[in-house]
């Protein structure tokens, strides 16, 4: 059985001595982060020192960085000697680092770990005695969307957890040597767009000083406060971390689709648009098979991990609709399902259910998540969907697999398989946690120790619930003029899924290699003037050129999207999707984008206008290489549906070849756009060690702008129809994913604030002009407004203004909804507080056993029948201080039905309401069966029954 190690280690400096690590003491940890609507920019600079007599010959850095992100900078400071690495191909980087240590040069490299791309080591050469050493990262990502406060969460990860190895091992550092006596700093700048408002920033992992009203760029200037602004600030005087730093950004107008043109500032007629997808489209729900996937091993019995788990699926299991199928796996170094095959959701399925909950303890071992998964999808009812969520800390070494896993099974299942994901606890794996749901065709969410997840939980349960949507495709729509009328779109997903590539070079010994070569002559099997040396065996070349100078050339797509295929949309839930335009075109501008899908229920569209930047830039197009990068290491993208002439998959014609043709394709794009990942790396050495460096791969950090017109221009809004649904509303006053897109910034309030030439000044300096301040007139001429959008119907529509909608609709489109607690403004336009942290819980692998009780709502749900209604008990008198008795002489118009049961579930229902109407979120599917079951008992509408119950004096 693996022993876990709940003392978690930290990520640092250390030299290796004796087979053990030495660490070298951290100085300083200095952060900044801006968020701009749906993207970060953050520079990490850790200064150790080497406190040694003597030089170090290698030094090795390891430390996390969260799911998904790009590094696109990468300096190292010894002594006064400051290199900048460069992106180069894993094995070439790692030769020219060793070329440059050897030869007694100060050199660095990044790299990422092969078995987790969460995790990142930084090997430094010749260190010399007594001398600081300062690493300075810099990397770019989308922001998540954090379900229970409905807006950004952005995470800056502190430790590598130990994690499950599958050989009954725990692997991970345990030494806390690694303090110095310096101090942590770390600063996020948040700003959104004009007409959006950020109402509350706040740590639910740190204690911060919080400023609404300005950045901490321009707190020194005399810029006046404004709402769009907002900093966040950690200063502790250690320089340790126990946790993963964790910010929540609440800003309103963040819920609508966007779409950006970028132009490269230095690839020629390259281009590349970015689409924040966020339907909102209102389809009957599924009654799919459901699983859940429940982690007991032991590290799970750390704090609250397992009552928190318990809690999860309490909801979940009251929230299930009638008709469904439903199942419970357990696992650690073994798994057991509760039974054979999933159950009919009924009143005794739901009773065995809830009480093997009480069970729920980590008394399963290890972490073993790929026999359970293999062993759902081979029990899955093929009749039905299969919806699978995997409840888990996630702390293992062998993702891909898993990952191979999941990708096989959706793909065979033909889309019916969806994977979804929670990640519990602050040492989940972030990049394990992501890649299972993307995987999937799901999403993920992440809990730390004292975070709420009930609304979590059920947006994630309405994901799942969610009616399958397939053949997703991608048109461009260009500018009239630009292309005869026949050509005037692009279908960017339909060229992708036909695609069909050239082959040059090819060595797989077809017969169309040899065609039309000619006789060639023969060569002597013995050529005298061949000398012994000749036939020696030289040393194996690392160079790119070589790895891969034997395998077919592949010219690639001339439209690159990414993800390849458009993974599943929810409402409410933002994904990104990246394309990367043809270089052959670039007078062709694109005006649009339209988004169509299939569903049961009938056809779906969504047309987006396009912004065009003012600026140009690599921002998009680094973070598109890196998603494109992760495609392919996860074992998906575009090369993996590339066909030959013939039709024939490339993967199966070139079988023996194919895992190389996805690195070379992998590494193309790294080191194009400069961006490191599993098959490529940062080295940086002293420039003369670097011959032939292109200008463009020195890689400055440079600074970030906001850009938008004097004047506001009229918003445009984007509406997501079938056949069956009427148009959704107009504009709904919710946060999104971590980076959430900006309030309809389609009609072009702002350009995308991605210019690599102005992130952010260097950490603690000024920056160039102020963020979002006024925008002098020549520069507002720079951003090319998109053309006015047209509804579905053809005639043009237009967006109210942020503050009607908001009067009007609420955060799902339904009138009069409260905004939440989380979403309170602040007294004036510049507030400042302090949050402390929440004491962490104590707790080990005890059972978790009446712990549903915590709460009302946890109550309420335990003591839901499984069609909605409630009886009358003590308990539930207890929890609505409301009696049987006292509702006794309540007229209702009943014709039918069981009275007491009725007016139990009213009360019931009418509590949630008004008691907790904070929580709607997650009690919102409780509340549809609890109104449904009422309207067919008795006919009426729940509203009219509720309303009789209010006027009576209860509950009001």
């Amino acid at each position: 059985m693996a022993r876990h190690i709940p003392n978690l280690p930290l990520c640092g400096c250390f030299v290796v001595h004796a087979e053990r690590r030495q660490w070298l003491p951290l100085i300083n940890l200095d952060a900044h982060a801006t968020i701009l609507a749906s993207t970060s920019r953050t520079t990490l600079t850790q200064t150790f020192t080497n406190d040694s007599p003597a030089k170090l010959d290698t030094v090795r850095y390891d430390f996390p960085l969260y799911d998904g992100v790009s590094v696109v900078a990468f300096k190292c400071t010894v002594d006064d000697r400051v290199i900048n690495g460069v992106v180069r191909e894993r094995e070439a980087a790692k030769k020219t680092f060793d070329h440059a240590v050897a030869s007694g040069e100060t050199a660095a490299l990044l790299e990422q770990n092969l078995r987790a791309s969460d995790v990142f080591t930084t090997t430094l050469g010749n260190v010399p005695a007594a001398e600081k050493v300062k690493v300075e990262i810099t990397y770019l990502g989308e922001l998540e969307h954090d379900a229970e406060v409905d807006g950004l969460r952005f995470t800056i990860p502190t430790s590598i957890a130990p994690r499950y190895d599958g050989g009954g091992t725990v692997r991970g550092h345990h030494s806390n040597d690694a303090v110095g006596d310096g101090t942590i700093s770390i600063v996020v700048d948040a700003e959104m767009a004009e007409g959006c408002s950020i109402s509350n920033i706040q740590s639910p992992s740190h204690p911060i000083s919080v400023d609404i009203g300005k950045t901490s760029a321009s707190a020194s200037s005399n810029e006046p406060a404004s709402l769009r602004r907002a900093s966040a600030r950690l200063s502790l005087g250690t320089a340790v971390l126990d946790k993963d730093f964790v910010v929540y950004v609440v800003a309103d107008g963040l819920a609508n689709p966007t779409v950006f043109l970028e132009t490269h500032s230095n690839l020629p007629n390259q281009r590349a648009l970015m689409a924040t997808l966020v339907p909102r489209f209102n389809l009957p729900n599924d009654k799919p098979e459901i699983v859940f996937i429940c982690d007991r091993s032991g590290s799970m019995g750390v704090g609250d991990k397992m009552p928190n788990l318990v809690a999860a699926l309490q909801i979940f299991l009251k929230s299930l609709p009638v008709a469904s199928r439903f199942n419970v796996c357990s696992f650690g170094s073994h798994f057991k399902f509760l039974w054979d095959r999933s159950k009919h959701y009924d009143q005794e399925s739901l009773d065995h259910a809830v009480a093997h909950l009480e069970s729920f303890s980590a008394d399963f071992g290890g972490t073993e998540m790929y026999e359970p998964l293999k062993e759902a999808f081979a029990r899955r009812f093929t009749d039905m969907n299969l919806e699978v969520f995997l409840l888990t800390d996630g702390e293992i070494w062998q993702q891909d697999e898993l990952f191979e896993l999941v990708n096989d099974n959706v793909s065979k299942s033909k889309g019916a398989i969806r994977v979804f994901s929670l990640g519990i606890g602050e040492d989940a794996s972030s990049a394990l946690i992501h890649g299972v749901a993307r995987a999937g065709n799901g999403f993920a969410q992440m809990v730390a120790t004292n975070e709420k997840m009930n609304k979590k939980v059920i947006r994630m349960l309405k994901g799942a619930l969610t009616p399958h949507v397939t053949n997703y495709a991608l048109e461009i729509k260009y500018e009239q003029g630009d292309a005869p009328a026949d050509e005037d779109f692009v279908v960017v997903e339909k060229a992708m899924h036909t695609l069909s590539v050239h082959l040059d070079g090819c060595s797989s010994g077809d017969e169309e290699t040899n065609k039309g070569n000619g006789a060639k002559e023969p060569i002597s099997l013995f050529d005298p003037t061949i000398e012994n040396k000749d036939l020696e065996i030289s040393d194996a070349s690392t160079g790119i050129g070589d790895k891969f100078n034997n395998l077919p050339f592949i010219s690639p797509p001339s439209y690159l999207q990414t993800p390849f295929e458009i993974p599943a949309l929810f409402p409410f839930n933002r994904t990104t999707v990246y394309v990367m335009l043809s270089d052959a075109t670039p007078h062709r501008e694109p005006k649009s984008i339209v988004l169509t899908g299939t569903s049961t229920h009938g056809p779906l569209r969504l047309e987006i206008p396009v912004t065009k930047l003012a600026r140009e830039g690599t921002t998009i197009h680094r973070l598109a290489a890196r998603k494109a990068i992760q495609e392919l290491e996860e074992g998906r993208g575009w090369i993996v549906h590339a066909t030959d002439g013939k039709g024939n998959l490339l993967k199966t014609k070139h079988e023996g070849q194919f895992e190389r043709m996805v690195q070379r394709e992998a590494v193309r794009l790294g080191v194009e756009y400069q961006v490191s990942g599993k098959w490529c790396s940062f080295v940086a050495v002293q420039e003369k060690s670097m011959p032939g460096e292109r200008a463009e791969e020195k890689m400055v950090l440079g600074e970030f702008e906001v850009l938008g017109p004097e004047q506001p221009t009229p918003r445009g809004h984007v509406q997501l129809m079938c056949k069956a649904a009427a148009p959704m509303a107009q504009l709904v006053g919710r946060g999104g994913p971590m980076l959430a897109q900006r309030q309809a910034p389609m009609a072009a309030q702002m350009a995308l604030p991605m210019q690599d030439a102005m992130m952010a000044a260097p950490m603690g300096g000024p920056m160039p002009a102020p963020m979002g301040g006024p925008m002098p007139a020549p520069m507002a001429t720079l951003i090319s407004p998109p053309a006015p959008a047209k509804s579905f119907g053809g005639a043009s529509w237009s967006i109210p203004s942020f503050r009607a909608a908001k009067a009007a609709i609420s955060r799902f489109g339904a009138p009069g909804s409260s905004e939440g607690a989380l979403r309170k403004r602040a007294p004036s336009e510049t507030a400042s507080y302090s949050a402390a942290s929440p004491g962490a819980a104590g707790g080990g692998g005890h059972a978790c056993g009446g712990h549903a009780g915590a709460n009302p709502l946890s109550e309420l749900a335990s003591l839901q029948t499984f069609i909605g209604s409630w009886e009358w008990n003590a308990a539930l008198e207890k929890v609505l201080n409301v009696t049987e008795k006292q509702t006794s002489a309540i007229v209702l118009p009943l014709t039918g039905g069981n009275r007491n049961d009725i007016l139990a579930t009213i009360c019931a229902v009418l509590y949630l309401k008004r008691k907790l109407a904070s929580e709607r979120d997650a009690w919102e599917l409780m509340v549809d069966k609890a109104e449904g079951w009422l309207e067919e008992q008795t006919g009426k509408s729940a509203d009219v029954l509720v309303k009789i119950v209010l006027d009576a004096g209860i509950l009001s």
